[in-house]
Parts: C-alpha cells; sequence; structure tokens
C-alpha cells in the first residue's frame, strides 16, 4: 500500500526524502537502522508516543531459517531478510510494520513482522525492496494516461 499525501510535504530540517534503493539482498553482518512508533516493551503492548530509531545486524537467512531461530516458521525467502541484535535488545515491535530499514543511507526494506520483539532468537523480518518492488512503486507514481 502506498499513501498519496493532498499536498506535498514541505521538506525542511526534520522532513527529508528517503530514496529506496532496490537491492536483491543484503550481506549478513550489515547494519540497518529501522525507525517507527511501535511498541517499546518486549511484550508488543506500549506503544511509543515519539518516533525511535534503532540499528539493527542483518542475520544470515540460514541462521534465521536454523532450528534455533525461526526453524523455518516462517520461512525467510530470498526476499526477506532477519535483522536484530545479538543480546536481543534491540529490534522492530508490534506497531513498526511498514517502517523504513535504511542501510548505508538508502531505504532498502520494509519492517514486515517477528515475534517476540527484542528476543536475539526472533529477530525483525523485512521485506526488501527489490526491483520488482520498485517498479510497482514506480508505476504506481505514474499519472494515468491520458484518454
Amino acid at each position: 500500500m502506498l499513501v498519496k499525501l493532498h499536498a506535498p510535504a514541505k521538506l525542511s530540517k526534520h522532513v527529508q526524502l528517503l530514496r529506496p534503493r532496490p537491492r536483491d539482498d543484503l550481506r549478513a553482518g550489515t547494519k540497518c537502522r529501522v525507525a517507527g512508533w511501535g511498541a517499546t516493551d518486549p511484550e508488543g503492548l506500549s506503544p511509543s508516543d515519539t518516533l525511535r530509531e534503532v540499528t539493527v545486524t542483518v542475520i544470515s537467512r540460514k541462521l534465521c531459517n536454523s532450528p534455533s531461530y525461526y526453524n523455518h516458521q516462517p520461512v525467510i525467502t530470498r526476499g526477506l531478510v532477519c535483522a536484530g541484535d545479538a543480546k536481543g535488545q534491540k529490534d522492530s515491535c508490534q506497531g513498526d510494520s511498514g517502517g523504513p530499514l535504511v542501510c548505508g543511507g538508502a531505504f532498502s526494506g520494509l519492517v514486515s513482522g517477528g515475534r517476540k520483539c527484542g528476543d536475539a532468537r526472533k529477530p525483525g523480518v523485512y521485506t526488501l525492496i527489490t526491483r520488482k518492488i520498485q517498479a510497482w512503486i514506480q508505476s504506481r507514481l505514474r499519472p494515468p494516461p491520458a484518454e
């Protein structure tokens, strides 16, 4: 889903463009930032009243699908990536869904899901902004053909 604004946003020191950079994958160990107004407690019950940001680390698909992590429930496929914190203290949570995953200064993914906020063995799951998704976004931004 894309959100259409009634008027253009006014860019300022606090409001900037975040341009997507299509990626087919992210390497394990890549540091990324995730932002949102989601819950700040492990149970996911208390949404934040301020925008928060945290740095997470991409985890290999093999490890994320292993029995000690998600055990293929859900299966982390090539269009998805896991990212979290080895200590389990930094994560996305309920209410962050759809928020940006920013890697190397570029919009690289979207918060998609996860379990048990802040659990090192159940890291956040993110949908990558692939070339296919970027093409879909661009197709929705084009004006309709004139009749």
